[in-house]
């Protein structure tokens, strides 16, 4: 690679970090989620890059190389991530949770079905593309039911509810959710390659599980701890090796980078905030989280050089309108018939409605996988920033119309993401 070649990367991810950054100052003045920002921003400068400077196209010089560094930093952010959801989970349980379970999950699943079926109906051949039908209604049913977990436990710490019954209430939720849609994605991208795909699917799934399971067994075992305990850095190191492993494997079978890397997380055991492997898995996340914004802009660039590119005001609006009709009403109705009250109801309500980052992972898998076309794809990323950028104002608007707020004391939003 001569100094030219190598310059074009190089400056492109000098480009990178500082439109990153800016995005997340943005977010953090309008008080909202840094995720938000960073996403809208990256995703616009990987167009910028393609319609101002010629740069992402499929033979831009080190564009491959940003590309796996981007999807490695993805499966470094899931170990992080799904390894969260274990340690997050509440230990609450009963009529609340389960309440708030179905009906966060089940009415979204039906908005997604409808969404799925104006695509089909009314789409057009460009925004709906040549995915298997059984794959995309399956994608479009898990993408407007996700709640994001990551960006959730960032919302309850900066508003100081990761303790209170409302937030372990809305954390458990969200972890039986997503935990389900793992699976449903999992299925959805083994549909959409054929050829025996999901019985393929069945089985990695199968294997991982018992992989993960024979992997927490392990590491619980008291010798094993010991020498964790004593050798935090050796720990780091096998962590992340198994996770490329992992990742490498359920990629060459069909399931993507996301699902290996995901059961790893899971797999660790939840050992307390300065646990070794707990430190690992947090380790290992933020190093992912660092190179998310690689994945964002060179994901721009696709949409902006994809054959078929389109935009759809329709798709859009209602993709985002059911997504948020959905959430709103199926779980506030399912924390009611959990026997919470109605301040309460729009509260979990308004949490979990947020997507997030595991929103722009389900999305970023589809569109990989071939499931959904860059117009679709575009119109849920919008969709996957509106709902989260609402959080913060709908807990505000909860609480407005609640209780009553003492002269001064007027609430303050808090941004959602650090």
């Amino acid at each position: 690679m001569d100094a030219l070649t190598l310059a074009q990367p190089v400056l492109v991810l000098g480009a990178i970090v500082p439109t990153a950054l800016l995005g997340r100052w943005a977010a953090r003045r309008l008080g909202q989620p840094e995720v938000v920002g960073e996403i809208s921003v990256c995703l616009l400068l990987g167009v910028l890059l393609v319609t101002r400077f010629g740069w992402g196209g499929a033979h831009s010089p080190g564009k491959d190389v940003l590309a796996e560094l981007g999807h490695l930093g993805l499966a470094l952010f899931l170990v992080g991530a799904a390894h969260e959801i274990r340690g997050g989970a509440s230990r609450l349980s009963g009529r609340a949770v389960a309440w708030l379970t179905v009906g966060s999950a089940l009415l979204p699943m039906a908005a997604g079905a409808l969404l799925a079926v104006w695509v089909l109906r009314y789409g057009g051949p460009r925004l709906r593309g040549g995915a298997d039908t059984p794959a995309l209604v399956l994608l479009l049913i898990v993408s407007l039911a996700v709640t994001a977990v990551p960006v959730l436990a960032g919302i309850l710490k900066d508003r100081r509810m990761q303790h209170t019954e409302t937030g372990r209430l809305a954390m458990a939720s969200a972890v039986t959710i997503d935990a389900v849609t793992w699976v449903l994605l999992a299925l959805s991208v083994a549909l959409a390659t054929g050829d025996g795909g999901v019985g393929r699917a069945g089985a990695v799934l199968a294997g991982g599980a018992l992989g993960a399971y024979a992997v927490r067994r392990l590491a619980a075992a008291a010798p094993v701890r010991t020498a964790a305990a004593a050798h935090p850095t050796a720990v780091l190191v096998l962590v992340a090796a198994a996770a490329f492993g992992a990742a490498t494997a359920t990629g060459q079978l069909g399931l993507t980078e996301v699902f290996g890397a995901a059961l790893m997380g899971l797999a660790l055991p939840a050992d307390g905030e300065r646990g070794p492997f707990t430190r690992a898995a947090g380790t290992l996340g933020r190093a992912g989280r660092v190179a998310l914004p690689l994945l964002f802009t060179i994901t721009g660039t696709s949409l902006a050089v994809g054959p078929d590119a389109v935009f759809s005001w329709p798709a859009v609006a209602l993709g985002t309108g059911l997504a948020i009709a959905g959430k709103l009403i199926g779980s506030y109705l399912g924390a009611r018939a959990g026997a919470r009250s109605h301040r309460e109801g729009l509260r979990l309500a308004a949490l979990m409605n947020t997507r997030g980052l595991t929103e722009i992972v389900v999305l970023q898998t589809g569109y990989s996988a071939g499931i959904l076309t860059s117009g679709l794809y575009l119109a849920l990323i919008i969709m996957a920033l509106v709902t989260t950028a609402l959080s913060g104002p709908l807990l505000w608007v909860a609480d407005r119309r609640t209780r009553p707020v003492p002269v001064g004391a007027e609430p303050t939003l808090l941004p959602a993401e650090r």
